[in-house]
């Protein structure tokens, strides 16, 4: 299946919301509603629906429910996946025992890092390893996802060891951009650029 960014992004975020509209017992929803939530249109919400095929809209909106579970199959968004952080500095440390990734079905079974002082000095129920043992980990416990977050020097050489060890996909919270294959998913997220471009729109609308 072929989906643009744009329509995938859309999706995730749906299904993200549907999470918590579940939670708050919501039990219909249409697409307005759900296009609010996400900050999208309706008309893109039925669209995105349409190129996967999703049933179901009734005079009461779409069941939340069976809308989540069409959603999760057709993606599969559903399945656990396994990730492991590398840089295990206040970020890496921080994302570590994040509850959200368990919640989202994302668990996180190693951190790794260059200083071993650091990891003798991180409490978590983690498991923790020298950089230097990354391949083995990756490959014995079968993990998809890799979360980089080493400083900027050392941001390529982590993404080569993690694409080599099998990695699919990495999301990278450096403020250099990684290059790897084109069959390696990747996502590269800069909080300091983001920062900057919020304070430069609303410098912009004064």
């Amino acid at each position: 299946m072929k989906l643009s960014d744009n329509t995938l992004e859309r999706i995730c975020k749906v299904f993200g919301y549907l999470n918590f509209l579940s939670s708050k017992g919501v039990g219909f929803v249409s697409s307005l509603e759900l296009a609010k939530g996400i900050g999208a249109t309706a008309y893109n919400v039925r669209k995105d629906f349409s190129l996967l095929g999703v049933t179901g809209y009734t005079r009461r909106g779409y069941p939340a429910e069976v809308l989540k579970q069409q959603l999760g199959q057709r993606l599969n968004l559903t399945k656990r996946r396994k990730a492991c952080i590398v840089g295990l500095g206040r970020l890496g440390s921080a994302l570590l025992d994040y509850e959200k990734f368990a919640e989202d079905g994302f668990e996180i079974v190693a951190g790794f890092d260059s200083s071993i002082n650091k990891i003798e000095r991180l409490r978590t129920n983690i498991e923790l390893y020298s950089i230097d043992q990354l391949t083995k980990v990756v490959k014995e416990r079968s993990i998809d996802l890799g979360i980089i977050a080493v400083p900027a020097k050392a941001v390529q050489e982590v993404a080569d060891k993690l694409v080599a060890a099998g990695i699919k996909g990495i999301l990278n919270f450096s403020p250099v951009k990684i290059l790897v294959a084109k069959n390696i998913v990747h996502l590269d997220m800069d909080f300091t650029s983001a920062l900057r471009f919020v304070a430069a729109k609303f410098s912009l609308q004064k």
